[in-house]
């Protein structure tokens, strides 16, 4: 059965890198990465989305949509410790994961088993933009990319308090670009 599932195609890495160079919240700080991950269920989407800033400050959403709609969405906010931030940047400026090139790939109308990662890492004076719309587009970067998801992971198993911050735009979900999943 075939149903929508919204998805963050590179839409949302072009939004960010047009739009990132600052929050209006961030005061003087700009955006060092975003990571974005819409995991597409039989009923609702689970979406992920962390927002880090140059300044060791982190916003971090989870959401559950149906049909597109927010069922629910937490924003957690905070600052990196000395260590996490330092293990982060180690990740982001490893001379492998910086050269990296993804090659931007057309949407295609239908994606087998969606599972799509957004990564966006603020370099010099541009964007490293890197989208994966399931689990075959990434096996050919896995080993590279594979230390700043296992990070991912770890930072999103962390117990954080929820904030009243409300959502931030660079984790809405475009729904322009949408695809099929099987």
């Amino acid at each position: 059965m075939q149903r929508q599932i919204p998805t963050v195609c590179f839409a949302l890495g072009m939004m960010l890198a047009a739009s990132a160079a600052s929050d209006p919240r961030a005061g003087s700080a700009s955006v060092r990465l975003l990571l974005s991950e819409v995991q597409p269920g039989l009923t609702q989407v689970q979406q992920y989305c962390t927002v880090v800033f140059a300044d060791r400050r982190f916003h971090y959403e989870r959401a559950s949509l149906h049909h597109g709609k927010d069922i629910d969405r937490k924003v957690y906010e905070g600052e990196f410790s000395e260590a996490d931030w330092n293990a982060l940047g180690e990740i982001l400026d490893e001379s492998a994961f910086r050269k990296l090139n993804v090659p931007r790939e057309v949407e295609p109308p239908i994606v087998q088993d969606s599972h799509v990662y957004t990564i966006s890492v603020a370099r010099d004076t541009h964007f490293q933009n890197m989208e994966f719309l399931d689990k075959k587009s990434l096996k050919p970067y896995q080993a590279k990319v594979k230390p700043l998801l296992e990070w991912w992971k770890s930072f999103r198993g962390r117990r954080l308090v929820e904030s009243k911050t409300p959502a931030d735009a660079h984790c809405s979900l475009n729904s322009e670009h949408t695809v099929f999943s099987q």
